[in-house]
């Protein structure tokens, strides 16, 4: 109890206090919320929130490719054993290395061009991290693809819950795939999607930092800096340690409430089932 008041609760408390005090080097001076109101002013703040809810857009996505590609492994298709150790390799790989992998594939002279410029698509080449919205894209795409093989295990585990006589009974009864992944696998799962879905949500506020400072240092301008990179960049660029605190309770808070209404979405839900 007291290693995890020390190490959780204590650090809590620390940055919500700080996000009020000018902090730095030279010392600490209580200021209100002279942080989080300059925050507001400067108009980043909308920007920044604005970047993290474009990067919420791709859980939908992540998850129901994830739980298509689990269903295909879960019915035991040719190779699936293989299959399930290829997808899980980028959970290996550190957000660091996946990121230059991915800022050397997407670079303006890198390998997906030089295929585009090969297949005689030359009007499809661009720099692709000389663009916010493209720059933006790759980011997305890398954590997805790092979050894969993790979220295809997750809903394996879940899938091997489902007693195998439903699903032969639908088969028998003439359901095919798409009527028993809809209507029977899914509804059995949804304890472990909502799981995962409040495991990425985290993730994709918390855990962007090694993404977007190896690929596009939150470039160009701000238009891939989400809260926790702007958190970084106010701690140990601009020495505004206040600031950075003020920002790191509002990232808090934000999730929070998030990850909350994720629940109630999906208590609902169990319920109408």
């Amino acid at each position: 109890m007291l290693l995890t008041i020390f190490i959780m609760v204590y650090p809590l408390v620390s940055v919500f206090y700080h996000g009020f005090t000018k902090w730095n080097i030279s010392g600490t001076t209580f200021i209100g919320i002279d942080n989080y109101s300059n925050l507001f002013k400067s108009g980043k703040l909308t920007l920044l929130l604005r970047n993290n809810l474009i990067m919420l857009l791709a859980i939908p996505v992540q998850i129901m490719f994830s739980l298509m590609v689990a269903y295909l492994l879960y019915e035991e298709l040719w190779g699936w054993k293989q299959f399930r150790i290829f997808f899980y390799l980028p959970a290996v790989l550190s957000s660091v290395v996946i990121g230059y992998l991915f800022r050397t594939f997407f670079a303006l002279n890198g390998p997906l061009n030089d295929l585009l410029r090969l297949m005689k698509l030359k009007f499809l080449v661009v720099n692709w991290l000389s663009k916010g919205s493209t720059a933006f894209i790759v980011v997305i795409i890398a954590m997805i693809w790092s979050q894969f093989g993790m979220a295809v295990l997750i809903f394996l585990a879940g899938m091997s819950n489902i007693e195998t006589y439903i699903l032969e009974g639908a088969i028998v009864d003439g359901a095919n795939w798409w009527k028993r992944f809809f209507r029977i696998v899914l509804p059995m799962i949804v304890g472990t999607i909502e799981f995962y879905m409040i495991v990425l949500i985290i993730i994709f506020f918390t855990a962007s930092f090694g993404f977007i400072y190896s690929i596009t240092s939150g470039g160009p301008g701000y238009s891939t800096t989400t809260l926790e990179y702007m958190i970084y960049l106010k701690a140990f660029k601009s020495n505004l340690l206040g600031q950075s605190s003020a920002l790191a309770t509002i990232l808090f808070l934000i999730v929070l409430i998030l990850v909350i209404f994720t629940y109630k979405i999906f208590k609902k839900l169990g319920n109408w089932q």
